[in-house]
């Protein structure tokens, strides 16, 4: 405060306000809000270097394009009067509190109290343009450029504007060195000559064909819903949205009727014979725009002084994983900015308690956010999505199975149980075609049992004993042809039949083709790889182990100086597959009815929706033990096309 008196004496100032900090606010949406750098700010209120704290008084520059010199007139007496403050004081003489104290030197000891008499300064201003101060410069009509310049249009990214004039991103960063965030209207350098391609045009709906107008959606517009939350639900941007609706030009009114792309359309994903393409999503990046995501995990940071210690990490084991996940969120973030997409996120530490997580979103503004990554725990993520929805942000769920039929904005990046099961069973049908299929079952579980024998009704089933609930192994190997391959399939969950069926079929592996499908690896078992290989075992999975020469395993080790487990690499694949969506597309959204299913690191994502639900990732892996003991993933496309 004192740094920023002394710069009030200067000849020429800045004009200044102040702002009372609010619950939930940062540095940052103070530097949206008021359009001031963060340097700026610090410079002001050296105290932010310690941390922004509630209620805290801070000085705001006004916007730098006017100067005044201010020199004090006069003075005028002043007698405080009953809760008068200097607050009220310095919006009453339109003045700042500090011209005040400045004034009243002992106000900067002690209070103001009624009946004090006190100066006000009355200030004699001049206003100066900044103009004024710096030299000329020659003034474009945006109407008509000069060969070699472009004017950036609302919602357009360097890439597209890249692409319009048929050179690479970096070639346009270079022809405008000084360009840090692209602003409608700003005014571009582009190469000499070049014909651009035109933008395809937003027809409205009242002249396409009724096929496409399955396309659109009729959309009612809730109470205290504004235009930042609908851009967000439509995917298009605000003038996309005028054209569609001349009368959005009055503002936005509960009851109104909107015309909107249907955000559900084509999404209905049947996971059967269908061909299902990979999006290369950094061959498709168009949004360079800063992006900003919400990071909420249990770090519980509360529990340690700082460092969590070798102890406290084996006995919290949701602390290890949230610890492990972030670390791969890093790196995510690293290798985004290294691509030229400009990422910052915040951590939000949820302590792996729903109250925290409630406090967090009642005193945070998510308005200012792209997306929302956690919570880990379903109740906790679930509460998020409830309490955001409104503003229509993302929440990725990137761990656990959770509902997300309750709220559209909710992202359910974990494959669930049954996704994988259907998904499976749909490849064991197109696979076992013109094969001789057994079912081996278990008296325990009949309803896995009629799973399999409803969708394989020719198949041979083994029933187990009914006393003993057994197979004998003669029953096992008196199933077996030799001469075609024989299709086993455990529709078991017990680990004793589970063991018994690959004993006695992997003993018959070297006079028989034997495919067994299981529907787990049944790691925990600690069963010999060999036997597997030898019954060319195949099994659904979420996610694919990556090689140790994989680009994101070497830069883990570098920095981390370890390898990653399972949750840091799905900490890196879920958040560099946000980031590279938003990158190419408006948002995630759009993203979602743009791009189709993606492979990361270890983990694939194809996200699809019901109608009035979120998004649930359909896309997972079918593998296979091979010969040499190495893991090779089967796709369901080819078993398709050469049936």
């Amino acid at each position: 405060m004192c740094f920023a008196f002394a710069k009030a004496n200067a000849t020429f100032m800045q004009n200044y306000k102040q702002h009372t900090v609010e619950q939930g606010e940062t540095i940052y949406t103070l530097t949206q809000k008021y359009k001031v750098t963060s340097e700026q700010l610090l410079e002001l209120n050296p105290d932010l270097k310690a941390g922004l704290k509630y209620g805290q008084v801070l000085l705001i520059p006004a916007q730098n394009t006017v100067l005044t010199q201010r020199k004090i007139e006069k003075y005028k007496k002043h007698r405080v009067r009953r809760k008068e403050t200097l607050y009220s004081l310095s919006k009453k003489y339109n003045i700042t509190e500090l011209d005040i104290k400045e004034a009243n030197k002992q106000l900067y000891s002690n209070p103001l109290r009624k009946g004090d008499k006190i100066q006000i300064p009355i200030f004699k201003e001049v206003i100066l343009s900044v103009q004024d101060l710096e030299p000329k410069k020659p003034v474009l009509d945006p109407t008509n450029l000069p060969d070699g310049k472009y004017l950036v249009k609302s919602s357009e990214g360097m890439y597209g504007i890249a692409t319009k004039h048929h050179i690479k991103t970096k070639d346009l960063i270079k022809l405008n060195p000084d360009v840090k965030e692209l602003r409608p209207g700003m005014i571009l350098n582009v190469p000499k000559g070049v014909i651009i391609d035109v933008d395809p045009i937003l027809i409205p709906s009242d002249t396409v064909s009724e096929n496409e107008q399955l396309l659109m959606m009729e959309y009612t517009i809730p109470k205290k819903m504004g235009m930042y939350s609908l851009k967000k639900l439509s995917g298009i941007n605000e003038d996309s949205l005028l054209s569609l609706n001349p009368h959005l030009k009055d503002g936005l009114k509960e009851g109104m009727k909107v015309t909107i792309p249907n955000p559900d359309y084509g999404k209905e994903v049947v996971m059967k014979s269908n061909l299902i393409t990979t999006a290369r999503l950094i061959d498709s990046l168009r949004n360079f725009k800063r992006q900003r995501i919400a990071v909420m995990l249990p770090i519980s940071i509360h529990k340690t002084d700082g460092n969590a210690n070798r102890d406290l990490l084996k006995s919290d084991r949701t602390m290890r994983i949230a610890l492990d996940f972030y670390s791969g969120v890093k790196i995510a973030v690293d290798s985004a900015n290294a691509l030229g997409i400009p990422v910052d996120y915040d951590v939000f530490d949820t302590q792996k308690n729903l109250q925290t997580t409630k406090d967090i979103l009642n005193g945070t503004d998510f308005a200012d956010y792209n997306a929302v990554l956690g919570p880990l725990g379903s109740e906790n993520v679930v509460e998020t999505a409830k309490e955001i929805k409104r503003i229509g942000v993302p929440v990725i769920s990137p761990l656990t199975n959770t509902k997300v039929e309750l709220y559209r904005n909710l992202f359910q990046a974990r494959p669930s149980g049954e996704v994988l099961k259907q998904q499976f069973k749909d490849f064991i049908v197109e696979y076992s075609k013109g094969k001789h299929v057994i079912i081996v079952t278990d008296n325990n579980n009949p309803k896995l049992r009629n799973e399999f024998t409803s969708i394989l009704p020719n198949a041979n089933v083994l029933v187990p004993d009914i006393e003993k609930n057994y197979i004998f192994s003669v029953n096992y190997i008196e199933k077996l042809q030799e001469d075609v391959e024989n299709v086993v399939i455990l529709a078991v969950d017990d680990d004793g039949f589970v063991t018994n069926a690959i004993t006695n079929y992997s003993a018959k592996a070297g006079s028989h083709k034997i495919t067994m499908f299981g529907l787990d690896n049944f790691e925990e078992l600690d069963l010999p790889n060999s036997k597997l290989a030898q019954l060319n075992f195949v099994y659904p999975s979420m996610y694919k182990e990556s090689q140790e020469d994989n680009l994101f395993v070497k830069k883990y080790y570098s920095t981390y100086s370890t390898t990653p487990n399972s949750y840091a690499v799905r900490g890196f694949d879920v958040t560099l597959d946000l980031i590279l969506r938003q990158a190419s597309s408006l948002d995630l959204y759009e993203s979602v009815m743009r791009n189709g299913r993606t492979v990361m690191t270890e983990n694939k994502f194809n996200y699809s929706k019901k109608s009035s639900s979120g998004y649930y990732n359909d896309a997972m892996y079918i593998l296979q033990y091979q010969e040499d003991l190495s893991i090779k993933e089967l796709d369901i496309n080819n078993i398709v096309n050469k049936e």
